[in-house]
């Protein structure tokens, strides 16, 4: 089912052996745009602790309850290593979490001496002394990439008002862009992520290989309920459209 990512935030973690904590985030690889991890906050009011867990144990939503199972104890994931000491969050303690829930590294093999990091946050360092290469970011926040702007092929609008994944496999499949930052002129579309061209972690923005007319053009996205098939039809039909149109 394609659901809102938003609407899975403060959904109540269901472990193996009773609840504990509350859905806060999302880990997304921006090359494939296939969630990687949950984040948790796992922890007091007063005392929060945040918490990472792998796809592979993530179960159906509750959606009625507003439940999240998980395949896992309290024990095994109150136990995993500290994300905050790792930040930001590197393959070294990607591979320390997967070691720890005894699980297999998603990544091919990286050459000897290689160091990679992916921050899954703002990092909240001046533009003007950030490279954007110098980041090599994959591991996107969905909290973080919502309310980046939007550049066109000739020009930009609106912002990234939230995703859209199919959590039968944690595919995100969509943007939802709205596409004034002012009311009362705000229209919420769907968005295909193969239009989706970079995500600029340095200028905050989405850049998207479509015109600004078109996207303000596309179908007005219902978010009150699960997008039927009839309605992702005529979306399809719609971008498949401008598709041919470009070629």
């Amino acid at each position: 089912m394609k659901r809102s990512v938003k609407d899975l935030t403060g959904f109540t973690i269901e472990a193996m052996d009773g609840p504990k904590g509350k859905v806060k985030d999302f880990l997304f690889d921006e090359e494939s745009w296939i969630i990687r991890y949950l984040e948790a906050d796992w922890g007091s009011w007063f005392n929060k602790n945040r918490v990472l867990i792998p796809r592979i144990f993530l179960k159906d939503p509750d959606w009625k309850n507003r439940k999240f199972p998980v395949s896992l104890t309290r024990e095994n994931i109150e136990s995993c290593p500290d994300p905050e000491e790792h930040m930001p969050v590197s393959r070294k303690y990607e591979a320390e979490l997967h070691k720890h829930y005894r699980v297999e590294n998603y990544w091919p093999m990286e050459p000897a001496g290689a160091n990679m990091f992916y921050p899954p946050r703002p990092m909240h360092i001046p533009v003007k002394i950030v490279n954007e290469d110098d980041l090599d970011t994959r591991l996107r926040s969905t909290e973080e990439v919502t309310g980046y702007h939007i550049k066109t092929l000739d020009g930009t609008l609106g912002h990234v008002e939230d995703l859209i994944v199919d959590d039968d496999d944690w595919q995100i499949v969509y943007l939802i862009v709205d596409t004034s930052n002012w009311l009362p002129w705000s229209k919420k579309v769907m968005l295909p992520i193969e239009f989706v061209g970079e995500i600029s972690y340095v200028a905050q923005q989405a850049r998207i290989d479509m015109k600004s007319d078109a996207v303000r053009e596309a179908p007005e996205a219902d978010l009150s309920q699960a997008m039927s098939l009839d309605a992702e039809k005529a979306l399809y039909d719609f971008y498949n459209n401008i598709f041919r149109n470009k070629k």
